[in-house]
């Protein structure tokens, strides 16, 4: 999990103060259940101790020390309940002192008994604990005055073993439930912020597929009236702010384009009647002549940015139908040899039998028309080109490489912006217009084809178009190599 993420960082917050909270009441309970299990021990050693007096000690002297033994030997057994007791009277005289416990956790006859000074003239009983190699022993004292006159010292103890033992537990019982419980709270948080954040997730769904083409598609808004909401709804009016500077750029475009093409026309007009009615040594027609080919670079650009400005807006009326890429291609190559030959360039075709795909034949033919004329421009003399139609599983593509000059690495980014030329001067001299290549994307976009190139400088460059495949039953032949080489030229080998 990504440890910046919000799921992460609210899931950590989460955990964390879940487990400061747990273990701030975890020793809460833990000092609170220990203050009462002391207390209630001190509470039940006094409760014994005011049985012995009240019930034996009264007439003790009378009885003697063989009952005093046998009645607290029958009736609290501290052998067995690890108990230690002992009555002294105030003469100093032991009237009763038990045996060592069962468990042998201590040993009574070493914890000293308090001195008749500290209790003769007590009113009310006291505890203290005494430290054996084991485990502490608690004692309470208990000072009684009986009705014969004479006066006791009754000291009932025991270990700490039942109230370490329940406290052992008790940590024994946090030490599994917090791992679990922490872990049952992270598997809540998980789920709560997974639920939580569906909304975020289908608005990022629903954005990545708002583009030029759907640019009227608009964010889901969740009526939960929360900060998801206002931001969706505050998403959406910006999408409405955004697709009416699309549409008024769109429609400058198209006016632009449609506006220019009238003076266009009626310039070429004028100029090719001047060039006909003038004498061909005349300076008049080498200007005129000029003015034709300027006009003619104008009306190209006013052509592109036509085209793109209706790909832009998915208004491309033109009719699809399947395309056997190869032949569309063979004869597109056909057609532009002439200007492969005048360069001194070999341009060799690997064309893959029925390899369909679905579209315009013009568009596409507009493609290869561009991503050629791209290759012979920059491919100096001598060069080569080669062109390859083949398929990748479900996908139908079509690569022109050349050995020409090769594009910059820091340019490779900005291709495909239009009017963006790697070499303004070069491009100037060599008719580009820096829209050919935005064609290009415009129509694989528009089809649903995707376009990639690489290049190195000095090295050439390739440009790769894919696009899904059409499946027909003809069976699949191997490449048809196809290879022109101008006259005089040698191929490399």
């Amino acid at each position: 999990m990504n440890r910046r993420s919000l799921r992460f960082r609210v899931i950590s917050w989460y955990a964390g103060i879940f487990t400061a909270s747990f273990l701030f009441f975890g020793a809460g309970i833990y000092a609170g259940l220990r203050s009462y299990l002391m207390w209630n021990l001190r509470s039940s050693l006094a409760a014994d101790a005011r049985s012995i007096g009240e019930k034996l000690l009264d007439d003790a002297a009378a009885r003697g020390n063989g009952y005093v033994t046998e009645e607290i030997e029958e009736s609290f057994a501290p052998e067995v309940n690890s108990r230690l007791i002992r009555v002294t009277r105030n003469d100093g005289s032991v009237v009763y002192q038990s045996a060592p416990p069962a468990d042998h956790s201590f040993d009574p006859s070493r914890i000293v008994g308090v001195p008749i000074q500290q209790w003769l003239h007590a009113n009310s009983g006291f505890s203290w604990e005494v430290e054996t190699s084991s485990l502490p022993v608690f004692v309470y004292s208990y000072p009684y005055r009986a009705q014969d006159g004479w006066s006791y010292l009754i000291e009932i103890g025991t270990t700490h073993q039942q109230i370490r033992s329940t406290l052992n537990g008790l940590l024994l019982l946090f030490g599994i439930g917090l791992p679990v419980m922490l872990a049952a709270a992270c598997l809540g948080g998980f789920i709560v912020m997974k639920k939580a954040l569906v909304p975020v997730r289908i608005i990022t769904e629903t954005a990545e597929q708002i583009s030029l083409l759907r640019a009227e598609e608009r964010l889901p808004v969740a009526p939960t009236g929360d900060e998801l909401e206002h931001l969706s709804r505050a998403l959406n009016r910006m999408l409405d702010r955004l697709e009416d500077a699309f549409q008024h750029i769109r429609r400058f475009s198209a006016d632009v384009s449609h506006e220019l093409r009238t003076p266009l026309t009626i310039i070429r007009g004028e100029l090719e009647s001047l060039m006909r009615h003038s004498s061909p040594a005349s300076r008049v027609q080498e200007i005129a002549g000029n003015c034709l080919e300027e006009v003619e670079r104008l009306t190209r650009i006013i052509d592109q940015l036509l085209a793109l400005s209706r790909l832009d807006a998915g208004d491309d009326s033109l009719p699809k139908e399947v395309i056997d890429l190869g032949e569309l291609v063979k004869s597109t190559a056909d057609q532009m040899q002439l200007m492969v030959e005048e360069k001194g360039l070999a341009l060799v075709s690997k064309l893959q039998a029925d390899v369909l795909v679905q579209g315009n034949p013009s568009r596409f033919k507009q493609i290869v028309v561009n991503l050629l004329d791209n290759a012979i421009k920059y491919t100096p003399e001598g060069g080569t080109i080669e062109v390859t139609v083949g398929s990748d599983g479900p996908k139908a593509f079509l690569e022109i490489s050349d050995s020409g000059i090769g594009i910059p690495h820091e340019a490779l980014p900005h291709i495909f912006d239009r009017f963006y030329r790697v070499d303004k001067a070069r491009s100037r001299e060599t008719g580009g217009s820096g829209l050919g290549l935005s064609i290009v994307k415009s129509i694989a976009a528009a089809y649903g084809a995707e376009v990639k190139v690489t290049s190195s400088p000095g090295q050439g460059t390739r440009v790769r178009l894919e696009a899904a495949r059409v499946w027909s039953e003809a069976a699949t032949t191997g490449p048809k190599v196809e290879t022109y080489v101008p006259a005089g030229w040698a191929a490399p080998r």
